[in-house]
Order: structure tokens, then C-alpha cells, then sequence
């Protein structure tokens, strides 16, 4: 694992599966929701998604001083985003260099655990060579995209009308599902979003299919967890 000084890199077990694709991913993790206090990292989340939430999951649910870091992270955005910019940028350039150094393409995650896109979509504009991607549950994705910031949307339990919305405008929607992943969703090809983290390189017009992670296995399927096959 290479830690940078708010980006990590090889941090957990699924973004290290695009490193065989030939991609190396930073990956920032700040405390969702509203968990620093003040603003709402995550404002279109739903009661289940936060319950869910990817935050409590891996060793982030073993080791307390995981959590107590994305939220120092998350107060250093919120209370001085100049400085915070700054040191971001800092960590790309390094991310950028050490992709290289191992014949590997760079590729960056600003809301792993967030849905802040001003600040990844700003960032993108100032490594127009390097594809930064992201999952959200804001609507209307379609019109934050860039030539190298990509979006999945994500579904909560309760926005299914955005998710259709978001499928029609050329944006991927991710579900969570229980048991083995479906053939189709909606009418929609699913994929298995779980081979690697790398949204951009997915085909248009699939559903990301996810197994279920952390504290989402808690929840009773037909909400923000849908219903899959039988394993």
C-alpha cells in the first residue's frame, strides 16, 4: 500500500484489481455524510445508503484511527479548501510520477466515500492526461461529465426515476445486489462492477452490478439492496 498525504493508493482490495488493467488509482476517502459535521458530504443519499455506507467497510471497521482520519481530512476541505486543493494537487503530481515509474496509467477517485463533484471535476480540468472518475446519487450526472471525469450514477433505494433518467442520457447506473447478479435490471445489461473499480473503461448503457459489502449485507433486499439470483 503507498499512502500519499490525503490520496491512498492500493488501499483496498478493489482498486488494486485495475493495477493488472494497467491502471494505477488514487483514491480519496472523507467522511460522508454529514459524520464531520457541518455540511452534508453526501446530500442526495438516502436512510439505507447511509447505513450502508462503504465507510464503515474493510479495516476502516477494524481500526477506529481510519475513521478519525477521513474526518481530520474532511474538517482540513471544509475549513481551509485553498490549502486542502493545494496538497491534492501535490498528491496527484506524485501519483502521476509513481505510475510511471511502473509503466502504468494514472486514474483518480476524489469521492470514494463522498459526493463533492466541484472539486473533482476542477481537478480533472488540471490533469486533463490523467481520467478521474467517481460514483453519485445527484441527479442529472450527464451535464457534470467531462472528456476526463466520468460518472456513474448511483442507485439508493428511493430514485429510480433519476436512475432511468441518467441510463438514457449515456450514464451507467450501479446497483447493490444480494446473491449472484441478474441478467438484466430494468431491461438493462448487467455488468459485474466488482472486477475492477474502473467505471470509464465500462461499456454505455449497463447497470454496474455490486455485491453487497460491510454493513449493506444488514439490510433486507428490495430497497437500496435489490434482489439478485441465488449463490
Amino acid at each position: 500500500m503507498t499512502k500519499l498525504e490525503l490520496l491512498s493508493v492500493e488501499s483496498d482490495a478493489k482498486t488494486i484489481k485495475g493495477n493488472k488493467k494497467g491502471y494505477l488509482t488514487g483514491i480519496l476517502y472523507l467522511a460522508p455524510s454529514t459524520e464531520a459535521g457541518g455540511r452534508d458530504l453526501c446530500p442526495m443519499a438516502s436512510a439505507e445508503c447511509r447505513l450502508a455506507c462503504l465507510y464503515g467497510a474493510g479495516m476502516a471497521g477494524v481500526f477506529p484511527s481510519i475513521k478519525r482520519a477521513r474526518i481530520a481530512k474532511t474538517l482540513w476541505y471544509l475549513r481551509d479548501p485553498k490549502s486542502f486543493l493545494a496538497a491534492l494537487e501535490t498528491d496527484i503530481y506524485r501519483l502521476i510520477v509513481l505510475a510511471a515509474t511502473r509503466n502504468l496509467k494514472p486514474c483518480v477517485r476524489l469521492n470514494g466515500t463522498s459526493d463533492e463533484w466541484k472539486l473533482a471535476r476542477a481537478l480533472a480540468a488540471k490533469f486533463p492526461e490523467v481520467d478521474f472518475y467517481d460514483y453519485t446519487k445527484l441527479p442529472a450526472p450527464w451535464k457534470r461529465t467531462t472528456a476526463n471525469y466520468h460518472l456513474t450514477f448511483s442507485f439508493s433505494g428511493t430514485n429510480l426515476p433519476e436512475c432511468i433518467d441518467a441510463l438514457q442520457h449515456g450514464i451507467n447506473v450501479a446497483v447493490v445486489f444480494s446473491g449472484s447478479l441478474p441478467a438484466t435490471w430494468h431491461g438493462y445489461p448487467v455488468i459485474d462492477g466488482d472486477e475492477s473499480d474502473l467505471r470509464f473503461l465500462d461499456p454505455v448503457g449497463v447497470i454496474v452490478g455490486l455485491s453487497t459489502k460491510g454493513d449493506a449485507k444488514k439490510l433486507t433486499s428490495g430497497g437500496f439492496v435489490q434482489i439478485g439470483g441465488t449463490k
